[in-house]
């Protein structure tokens, strides 16, 4: 080997190939990039060292080189700390957020599915899921709401929504109304556009709160049909203080059986709070019963609901509280309908 070429030659060589080789790990993700990045600099200011301190130079020259190293090696290593700082605290912050979704999620569905669907799509409650009505309410609106309840306009002592927050004997904390709230804010995606959060919906992440096989089995039967049917297939009977449906023999509906409203065809209907609400079955020698539910899963809202309806028996039930109440028949789930109280 010639005695006066410089062995830092290889060590540059060295530092260059394994630069590159850590680069490639990073770009393919074997590696972390944080750590491939700075690994690769390390390579090269530790070979830029080597090949300083084999040149020919005096001692005055190669500290004044490896000076300038260093600095070129920190300064390239300041920007990609600064910037990889910013990504982990942006990660932190998404990983929080989840984590504030996940916990409302829990809640939901422990404290507010029954009410407002385990979707979101409203049951005895509004609509919660990117309702635009909702979605107008300020971040304190939605706290004072929950926190203090709603109360009945005709009747300041019942109270349609309970006080959830603790200060109010409710059962629920501060953080947990926080939650809820972050929770609800989360389908709103004009929401998150201006706040800058994830996309993340609230309630796409309710199931994996569900800790019991009744409660995966309510949320399934709720996501196949338990959905309010559109404005047009409803009756209004607002001006009535008593309307009768009927359980009738049926060649569109797959169990043979419907319910309507008494002479008329459909089965949903509006009305208002303080209204009886009739069953009866007028369909011959079939037995037919009346539950509160939807997709087969019953929510008890009918307690006293007898278990059998034979021909010409009845069942009524007088609605005090506004809220959506979707119904059908034990024994022939097909038959459903929909009560709209106001």
């Amino acid at each position: 080997m010639d005695g006066n070429r410089n062995p830092g030659l290889i060590a540059v060589t060295a530092g260059v190939g394994f630069a590159v080789l850590f680069a490639l790990l990073g770009v393919t993700a074997v590696l972390d990039g944080k750590i491939a990045f700075g690994l690769a600099v390390v390579s090269l200011a530790v070979s830029a060292l080597i090949y300083v301190f084999y040149s020919r130079g005096n001692a005055v020259t190669k500290t004044g080189y490896a000076s300038l190293i260093l600095l070129i090696a920190i300064g390239l290593m300041i920007p990609f700390l600064l910037v990889a700082q910013t990504q982990t605290q942006a990660n932190a912050q998404a990983a929080q957020y989840e984590l504030t979704l996940q916990r409302g999620a829990a809640i939901y569905s422990q404290y507010c599915a029954t009410c407002h669907g385990y979707l979101g799509q409203g049951i005895n409650g509004p609509k919660l899921n990117n309702n635009p009505v909702v979605n107008k309410l300020s971040d304190q609106d939605l706290q004072r709401i929950i926190s203090g309840g709603i109360s009945n306009p005709n009747d300041p002592s019942v109270f349609l929504m309970p006080a959830w927050l603790d200060t109010y004997g409710g059962s629920l904390t501060q953080d947990d109304i926080n939650y809820l709230v972050a929770f609800i804010r989360s389908s709103d995606p004009s929401y998150l556009s201006t706040q800058g959060l994830p996309s993340t919906n609230g309630f796409d992440l309710v199931y994996g709160t569900l800790t019991n096989a009744t409660q995966q089995a309510e949320y399934e039967a709720e996501k196949k049909g338990g959905s309010k049917p559109p404005a047009s297939e409803f009756v209004d009977k607002t001006a009535d203080t008593a309307v009768t449906i009927e359980a009738v023999t049926s060649t569109t509906n797959s169990s043979g059986f419907q319910w309507q409203v008494l002479g008329g065809t459909l089965p949903n209907i509006t009305i208002k709070a303080g209204t009886k609400v009739t069953w009866i079955n007028n369909s011959a020698g079939i037995p037919h019963n009346v539950v509160s539910g939807s997709g087969g899963v019953p929510n008890n809202k009918f307690p006293d609901s007898p278990p059998v309806l034979a021909t010409g028996e009845s069942y009524s039930y007088t609605f005090t509280t506004p809220g959506e109440y979707p119904y059908y028949c034990g024994i022939h789930p097909a038959m459903i309908g929909w009560i709209t109280v106001q």
